[in-house]
């Protein structure tokens, strides 16, 4: 025997029950029709008025019928419970009161429905009943991917204006989920990461969100959380129609480019999709033409630094190469030495593979391995284009290394790169790729190795008191000549309070000179080359070079240390400079919260030392480990410094850092988007709570206050981070 079909509203049977016109038989006909909802049934059928049924149903639950309308639901009552929740049991969270929540709900006798939002939100329900299609048709439109961006776009800057160059409109190339409000999501998180200077973005899948980071002075920060459904289809599709990919293949890696107009500025973007187990991880590299003007004079080089690389770019023949890791600004050198040697009376040409940014004045070859244009290959057709500068992109193998030497013997210039970690690491490296001695000896003007560290910003680094200062690096600074002093980062409102802007290059400069060349036609070691090198001022070390960034205020300690190898005798291993204040401590560095291993850690920031024993008294009673700051810069530091805590209780007005600053660094300069925030507030507006979650907090708790109420949210709180279970 079948199941008997149940109503989504059963309980409409019972309120029914006895209405003028309702009967067993009619009910038991929209049973065998498996019609969804018998409340709407009967009203159709017009057996019923609205009017009637609504009575009936408030004479059942004892509770007011509300009708409900999208516009009319607080969105901070919407975020405290998830979409998941609203679906299961049929309800709306409509608006949040201090101690309690009002909630739509089409069955307000569902007790387990109560008790997931009371929960969730650490407030007790206060149900209202709504008719469940009006539930129903109100979810569709809060819970709406539009609806939702748009949500997302009103809490970030309005973005410059953004053209996508050459793009297709033609139907066959758009898919269907990507609307105007995803297209200006994705115009808002490239326009944010263009403002901010950034060189790369990511948009990354979790089990439950997607978050979008981007990568400013080579240190990855957070910048905004996107629902994950979102984020992997519609956000992905935007981006992928963008750079011409295949919007319906998500199984395989793919690679493209687009070019952009931001405001008045052209930049290029480099696409790449790679398939993940929550969804297609993105991450597009922002080429801005900038970066490919910067002056020679403008790179930070070190004077000596300088004056050898310009011996060399008189020469008419001779290879200058430019070493280092991905990342560490060898293009940009590439490019403002090509910069600096053009001229109407020479020919410069470069083979790249990809060509990044576009020269003028400059002849640029595409290498293409598909058509057979390899490095060696397009090599051998730029030296029958009568060349006086050749720009190598990279030396991979030993043909192309053979060709560029031979080349640099016969009245070339040329320029190249290769991946080693240090200058005198290289000429073991073109030995190994086959290269013969014979050739590198008379062919190698140069080598370089360089580094790229984050800048101390001018406008608020500090100098280090000589008192504080690490005495093996004075030591250091002394022994190469240089001035006793060093910096440190601090943070102010240009550099959005990190301490520091931009970047600079820690650089290693080998000079090949004869007593170098004899050691390479005779075998000589790398530690005889080495020693050789530096006997003969033909090397400047990369130690030397950190030393001197730190002494001009290029640089603080904690950037460099990694390059510094200070001798046995001046002491071990460099003590780091003192703690610098929470907001020069790099986001990246920062642990992210995560399900704590022993008790949820919370942090109250509070200037009123007795309110701060009161909350800590109840915090540690729940089980719980509490924090102490007494001002938002002491919690800010205490942050920083990690591990980061599972949750942050502040309140508004403090002195040094106020509650609205101190969230705006947790979420900004730190990047942590999902440490919960409740706010502790005496005003009781509007306005004061809205600039609150504006800010990025999660919850509000009114002064004064009972010590289970506000408990009550910071388990929901931890519960809804998935602190707590």
């Amino acid at each position: 025997m079948a199941d008997t079909w149940r109503f989504s509203d059963e309980w409409a049977v019972r309120a029914a029950a006895g209405l003028p016109g309702v009967t067993p038989q009619a009910v038991e006909q929209f049973r065998g029709e498996k019609k969804k909802y018998l409340s709407h049934a009967l009203i159709d059928a017009g057996l019923v008025t609205q009017e009637r049924f609504v009575k009936a149903a408030e004479t059942l639950f004892r509770t007011a019928y509300s009708a409900l309308y999208p516009e009319r639901v607080d969105k901070f009552a919407l975020s405290l419970v998830p979409e998941k929740i609203c679906r299961k049991h049929g309800l709306i969270p409509v608006k949040v009161l201090d101690a309690e929540i009002k909630v739509a709900m089409a069955d307000p006798a569902d007790l387990t429905a109560q008790a997931d939002v009371e929960a969730l939100t650490g407030r007790r329900v206060l149900p209202q009943f709504c008719l469940p299609r009006e539930v129903e048709a109100c979810m569709e439109q809060l819970f709406s991917s539009d609806t939702v961006i748009f949500d997302l776009l009103s809490k970030v800057e309005a973005p410059e204006e953004i053209l996508v160059l050459g793009e297709k409109n033609s139907g066959d190339s758009q898919d269907a989920s990507v609307t105007s409000p995803v297209i200006k999501l994705v115009n808002s998180i490239i326009s944010q990461a263009y403002r901010k200077g950034s060189s790369d973005i990511h948009i990354e899948h979790e089990e439950k969100s997607s978050h979008v980071r981007i990568r400013v002075d080579g240190e990855l920060k957070n910048v905004m959380r996107l629902p994950r459904h979102i984020a992997v289809g519609a956000v992905v599709s935007r981006i992928k129609i963008m750079s011409d990919l295949d919007v319906s293949n998500h199984f395989i890696p793919q690679d493209g480019r687009t070019k952009l107009r931001i405001g008045s500025a052209e930049v290029g973007l480099r696409v790449s999709t790679l398939p993940t187990s929550f969804g297609e991880k993105v991450v597009m590299r922002i080429l801005d033409q900038r970066a490919a003007e910067v002056p020679f004079e403008k790179l930070g080089f070190a004077p000596e630094v300088v004056s050898g690389l310009d011996k060399c770019l008189t020469s008419t023949q001779g290879i200058i190469l430019v070493t280092g890791p991905t990342g560490s600004g060898k293009t940009t050198t590439l490019y403002s030495v090509l910069n600096k040697v053009k001229s109407e009376r020479t020919n410069v040409v470069t083979v790249e593979d990809p060509i990044e940014y576009k020269l003028p004045g400059i002849n640029q070859v595409q290498v293409n391995e598909k058509q057979g244009l390899s490095f060696a290959a397009v090599l051998r057709s730029v030296l029958r284009q009568d060349p006086d500068i050749i720009m190598v992109g990279e030396i991979r193998d030993k043909e192309t290394a053979d060709i560029a030497f031979q080349a640099a013997m016969t009245g070339h210039l040329v320029l190249s790169t290769l991946h080693t970690n240090d200058t005198v690491a290289t000429l073991s490296r073109l030995v190994d790729m086959g290269v013969d001695r014979f050739k590198i000896s008379p062919g190698l003007l140069a080598i370089t190795a360089q580094r790229l560290v984050r800048r101390l910003c001018p406008l608020c680094r500090q100098q280090v008191p000589a008192a504080e200062a690490s005495p093996a690096i004075l030591q250091a600074l002394a022994a190469h000549g240089l001035e006793k002093t060093c910096y440190r980062a601090v943070g102010c409102k240009s550099c959005e309070m990190s301490g520091y802007a931009g970047r600079t290059s820690i650089v290693e400069l080998l000079l090949i000179n004869g007593k170098v060349k004899e050691l390479i036609n005779n075998n000589a070691t790398a530690e005889d080359i080495t020693r050789a090198a530096i006997e003969t001022c033909a090397l400047r070390t990369m130690t030397r070079d950190a030393l001197w960034n730190m002494a001009t205020g290029q640089a603080d300690l904690k950037e460099v240390e990694p390059y510094l190898k200070l001798e046995k005798d001046q002491g071990a291993r460099p003590a780091p400079a003192p703690a610098a204040p929470a907001a020069a401590v790099p986001a990246a560095q920062t642990p992210s919260p995560a399900m704590p291993a022993g008790k949820p850690r919370v942090m109250v920031a509070d200037d009123d030392p007795v309110m701060r024993m009161l909350l800590k008294k109840f915090i540690e009673n729940s089980g719980y480990e509490a924090i102490e700051a007494a001002d938002g810069e002491e919690a800010l530091t205490k942050i920083a410094e990690g591990p980061a805590p599972d949750l942050l209780i502040s309140d508004i007005n403090m002195p040094r850092m106020n509650g609205y600053d101190l969230v705006k660094g947790v979420r900004g300069a730190l990047g942590l988007l999902d440490l919960p925030v409740i706010m502790l507030t005496t005003e009781s507006s509007d306005k004061s709570q809205e600039l609150a979650f504006q800010m990025g907090a999660d919850d509000y708790v009114m002064k004064p206050f009972k010590g289970p109420l506000v408990m009550a949210r910071v388990t929901a709180a931890l519960r809804r981070a998935g602190r707590v279970k």
